[in-house]
């Protein structure tokens, strides 16, 4: 890292407060609006090679390498323009990415528009070296979107090899409930767009309806079991269990078949597990929630700015602790948003990212968060039988 950023690292981490034990790393600055963040699931050990993905909301996807240079994997992927109203219109584009173990082909969620009218649509692009994309196609498309948040969002692959979509509402309520209309519903499909024959209607991509504004989703090892966190109207924020044939409830209420719902609402978007040894063995399983908070709002706020641990109780009905992990402390803009384990530490993007001293916006950031020097040479002694701590420098 070069002496610059460091020195501007040294500024933008002290405005957040993280957990006892743990320390913040700057990973990358100046991007336009990050928001998802997805790891190659068996990096290669050239510097050069990807280490992780992560989306921009208006049409781009850059690729960080292993030596943490950021480079462009693909551009220019929206057909519009958006306004860059926060909140609003601007709230739109390219959301979801996940990668394919086997092909690290990606998996992106986006907004087009088709005829004067917005659509959702999932695509599936390759590359021969992980850097640049070579092709493009699309799974699935043509479902009716809006530009105002509630859009098609996270996509992942389950333990059994589906393609699961994430679809907010788009702004039309009652298609939650229609079980015709794809909008406000959690798809399974097959990797090339087709319907699973085991869906819950072999006829349908619909897995799981009722749903208002599913921004983030996470697989859980020990129950196998897809978790998603949802964006309520004026209450109810929550995080849901997704089940095959259950209905979640909207419109009407947030809490059907919720584990953790916020009374004040927070924005919850990315979510993920503690699951595969980056933090000490009392965090294992815990779920991270990025919330995302008031868009543009400066210093502390009653709505947001965080990231939180939640642990789940023994048959994941429901939450035991809840605890703040990381904080925003500081005066500017900030806004947690995509959220992701690596090998080393839990990542996350600021979308909005902080301004210099002439208040001039530096572009997005991202951030990872690790157990501290201290916290590994404590884990070391107590157990040697852990497993591999990762540092990356």
């Amino acid at each position: 890292m070069k002496a610059d950023l460091k020195e501007l690292e040294r500024s933008l981490v002290q405005n957040w407060r993280v957990y006892p034990g743990f320390e913040l790393d700057l990973i990358a600055t100046g991007l336009d609006l990050p928001v998802n963040i997805a790891f190659i699931p068996n990096p290669k050990g050239d510097p050069k090679a990807p280490f992780f993905y992560l989306t921009e909301l208006y049409g781009q996807v850059k690729v960080i390498a292993n030596d943490g240079t950021v480079g462009t994997y693909a551009e220019g992927l929206l057909n519009y323009k958006p306004t860059r109203e926060f909140p609003g219109h601007g709230e739109s584009g390219l959301t979801g990415i996940c990668v394919e173990p086997k092909s690290s082909d990606l998996f992106l969620s986006m907004l087009y528009k088709d005829k004067g009218e917005m659509k959702g649509k999932v695509v599936r692009t390759s590359s021969k070296d992980g850097l640049k994309m070579d092709s493009m196609k699309v799974i699935i498309d043509d479902f009716p979107s809006t530009t105002r948040a509630h859009q098609v969002q996270a996509v992942t692959i389950g333990f059994d090899g589906k393609l699961y979509v994430n679809n907010a509402d788009g702004g039309e309520w009652q298609k939650a409930q229609d079980d015709i209309d794809l909008r406000g519903k959690i798809l399974r499909m097959e990797l090339d767009g087709s319907i699973p024959w085991d869906n819950p209607n072999p006829d349908s991509f619909v897995y799981a309806k009722g749903f208002r504004n599913p921004f983030g989703a996470a697989w859980r090892k020990s129950d196998q079991s897809l978790y998603i966190s949802d964006n309520g109207p004026d209450t109810d924020d929550r995080i849901a269990r997704v089940r095959p044939y259950e209905n979640y409830g909207w419109p009407g209420t947030m809490r059907r078949n919720s584990i953790f719902w916020w009374h004040n609402t927070q924005a919850p978007t990315a979510i993920d597990f503690m699951q595969y040894g980056q933090f000490p063995p009392e965090f294992n399983d815990d779920l991270f929630v990025a919330l995302f908070g008031a868009s543009y709002d400066e210093g502390l706020g009653e709505k947001g700015k965080k990231i939180v641990k939640l642990t789940l109780n023994d048959d994941a009905s429901g939450v035991k602790s809840y605890d703040d992990f990381v904080v925003y402390i500081g005066k500017g803009p900030a806004s947690p948003c995509g959220l992701a384990f690596g090998p080393d530490g839990l990542y996350f993007t600021d979308l909005h990212g902080e301004k210099d001293s002439q208040n001039t916006p530096l572009g997005g950031n991202v951030y990872r968060v690790r157990p501290s020097k201290e916290r590994i040479s404590e884990m070391r002694r107590k157990a040697d039988s852990y497993g591999e701590i990762w540092s990356r420098d």
